[in-house]
């Protein structure tokens, strides 16, 4: 499933929900649900932070590719962070967790681990399937578990 962009935020880094496109509120209100999360910000947080690493991960060219499919203020976020060489960077699933959960509620690795697995699995779902295969042959085998 692929949802198009909403353009329009006016300051795609506010993680307060009320200021966010109904796309990325969208995203984010997936996440919150399928990790009974109780406030859509929590969410946002969890899912922008997530990405921010993700964008760490991947190539220049793929991170531009992957933002035509996502939330404009997820896109941003992606292309912000590509490294500027255009190589993949190689990281291991334990230290994409400890970064993501530098900026989470939780300090439970297991249960970053879980929420980071939810936010990759619906990044899966919301790109098309040839963006889905060049993304995981750009991840180490332990993300791509994590996005499978």
């Amino acid at each position: 499933m692929t949802t198009p962009p909403i353009q329009g935020d006016e300051n795609p880094n506010d993680p307060n929900p009320a200021n966010s496109s109904q796309t990325l509120a969208a995203f984010s209100g997936q996440v919150q649900r399928r990790l009974g999360l109780e406030q859509p910000s929590e969410a946002e947080v969890l899912v922008r932070s997530t990405l921010n690493e993700f964008g760490k991960t991947i190539s220049s060219g793929l991170a531009q590719e992957l933002t035509i499919s996502l939330p404009p203020e997820l896109s941003a976020e992606l292309r912000a962070q590509r490294p500027k060489d255009d190589a993949a960077r190689a990281i291991g699933k334990d230290a994409f967790v400890d970064a993501v959960s530098g900026h989470v509620t939780s300090v439970d690795a297991e249960k970053v681990e879980q929420q980071v697995e939810q936010v990759l699995r619906l990044l899966r779902e919301w790109l098309p399937e040839d963006q889905v295969d060049r993304t995981l042959e750009q991840l180490p085998g332990d993300l791509v578990a994590l996005m499978r």
